[in-house]
C-alpha cells in the first residue's frame, strides 16, 4: 500500500513539472524575448512553489489519513483480543456452571438403598461410527478404575461399563452398543430380564430388555433397573424407560425397547462407581 502511494505521487510530481515547464515556456514565447532573467526565473519557480505547497498539503493530509488508519487497525486487533477473551471467559463459566450442576444433583438424589462410590471422570473420545458405542474417559487404574465397573451420569443413570483401562484413561461400553449385556427388572412389576445392546437399535440410541414372556406385565412407560443377582455391580441404577414392547422372531419371547435415561448423545462428565455396598 505504501509503494503504491510513493509511486502514485512521483507520477503526480513528475506531471506537474512537466506542466510547469510547459507553462513557463508559453509565457516567454508570449511575452517576447524581452523578458529577463530574474523575470524568467520568477515565471519557472513559481509554478513549483505553487505545486511543493499543494504537495506538502497532500503529504499532510496523507501522512495523518494513514496514522488514523493505522491507528483503527491497532484498535481493532485489541478490540477483537478483548472479545476472544471474554468469550473464553464465558465458555469457562458456562461449564463450570454445568459441573456445578451435575455436582449439586449428585448431592441431592435421595437415598436409594446404595452407598455408592463414585469417580469423576470427562469423556475425551468416542468412536467415530454407528456401528459400535463406547467412549474415552480421562481417568484409570491411577484413579481406581478397573474392568466391569458401572458408569453413570449426574443423575445416577446408567451410561455403561468399563471395559479396558489403562494408567490415565479408560473405555466404556455403552448400554447401546452390542456388545452391552447386564441383568435387569421393572422397577413396577419386577418382571427380571436382560438389559443388552443391539445393533440394530444402535442408530436409534435405544436398548433391549430382552427374554421377558408373554405373560410379563411389562408396559410402556415402566422403568428399568439394574439388577445384581451376583453382586458384582450394583442394583437399582436407573436404565431407561419402556418405549414400546416387540416380539422377537419366532414369537416365544418379547422384549421392551427402552429408551435409555442417560443422555448418550452429549455425554461430558461422567462418574464411574469404584466401590458400592448394597443396603438390603
Amino acid at each position: 500500500m505504501k509503494r503504491w502511494t510513493q509511486r502514485t505521487w512521483i507520477k503526480i510530481i513528475a506531471v506537474a513539472l512537466s506542466l510547469s515547464l510547459i507553462a513557463a515556456a508559453v509565457a516567454l514565447v508570449l511575452s517576447g524575448t524581452g523578458v529577463s532573467w530574474t523575470g524568467w526565473a520568477e515565471t519557472v519557480s513559481r509554478p513549483f512553489s505553487c505545486l511543493a505547497a499543494t504537495v506538502t498539503g497532500w503529504a499532510e493530509q496523507g501522512a495523518a489519513y494513514f496514522q488514523g488508519v493505522e491507528a483503527l487497525q491497532a484498535e481493532k486487533a485489541a478490540l477483537e483480543k478483548e472479545v476472544a477473551q471474554l468469550q473464553a471467559a464465558a465458555r469457562a463459566g458456562e461449564l463450570a456452571r454445568q459441573e456445578n450442576a451435575r455436582l449439586r444433583a449428585l448431592l441431592d438424589w435421595p437415598e436409594t438403598g446404595q452407598d455408592l462410590t463414585l469417580t469423576p471422570a470427562w469423556v475425551i473420545a468416542r468412536t467415530p461410527d454407528n456401528w459400535q458405542g463406547e467412549v474415552t474417559l480421562d481417568q484409570g487404574k491411577t484413579q481406581g478404575l478397573q474392568p466391569g465397573q458401572c458408569v453413570v451420569d449426574h443423575r445416577r443413570a446408567l451410561v455403561g461399563r468399563v471395559k479396558e483401562v489403562g494408567d490415565t484413561w479408560a473405555t466404556v461400553t455403552l448400554v447401546t452398543d452390542g456388545a452391552f449385556q447386564l441383568a435387569g427388572q421393572a422397577s413396577a412389576s419386577g418382571v427380571l430380564g436382560t438389559l443388552q445392546g443391539d445393533l440394530a437399535l444402535l442408530p436409534q440410541g435405544e436398548v433391549a430388555f430382552a427374554s421377558l414372556k408373554e405373560a410379563d406385565p411389562v408396559s410402556p412407560g415402566e422403568a428399568v433397573v439394574t439388577f445384581a443377582a451376583g453382586e458384582t455391580y450394583p442394583s437399582g441404577l436407573l436404565v431407561g424407560t419402556v418405549d414400546r414392547v416387540e416380539t422377537d422372531p419366532g414369537g416365544l419371547t418379547r422384549s421392551a425397547i427402552l429408551t435409555p435415561a442417560a443422555d448418550l448423545a452429549s455425554l461430558a462428565q461422567v462418574f464411574v462407581v469404584t466401590a458400592f455396598e448394597e443396603v438390603r
